[in-house]
């Protein structure tokens, strides 16, 4: 499998991540450097992106990764949102980018409630959270302008409120 095949996992943050924070570096090396799927060593690594997106990745030279393992990587992220008081399983989240540049996250409510506003527009950079291929990270793909992604449904629905 070529590397940006790899299989990956994005965690959005509600809070600022560092990957020099030792509640972040500490347990995720420790797992990654155990992480397991039948008996078989699973090889991945982790990094943080844009100070708000924590990335898991599965490299292609380690065993497959299974429900078990995949769970056991869930657990030790859910440990992460204990320890950080941060929230990287929310699914319902909308990661943006700001005027200032800052990756910015808000519900659902709060993203239309600014569509309303107008203080995001069709041109504001969104991040989509869901894809799970390492080559899906690049801009146009996991981030893109609102109006080319499925967020624009949101901001329509907003606008058309207000």
């Amino acid at each position: 499998m070529p590397p940006d095949e790899a299989r990956c996992w994005i965690f959005g943050s509600s809070l600022p991540l560092s990957a020099e924070d030792p509640r972040l570096r500490g347990p995720l090396d420790r797992f990654f450097s155990q992480w397991l799927s039948h008996g078989e060593t699973v090889a991945g690594r982790w990094r943080v992106l844009e100070e708000r997106f924590l990335i898991v990745q599965r490299d292609p030279e380690g065993a497959a990764v299974s429900g078990c393992s995949i769970d056991s990587m869930i657990g030790q992220v859910k440990e992460l949102e204990r320890e950080l008081g941060a929230r990287l399983l929310d699914s319902s989240r909308i990661f943006f980018r700001s005027r200032e540049g800052k990756v910015l996250s808000a519900t659902r409510a709060e993203f239309k409630a600014m569509a309303a506003a107008g203080e995001i527009g069709p041109d504001t950079e969104v991040f989509d959270t869901t894809l799970t291929r390492l080559a899906d990270l690049a801009p146009g793909t996991f981030s893109k302008p609102l109006r080319d992604s499925w967020h624009a449904r949101l901001y329509e629905q907003a606008r058309q409120k207000s």
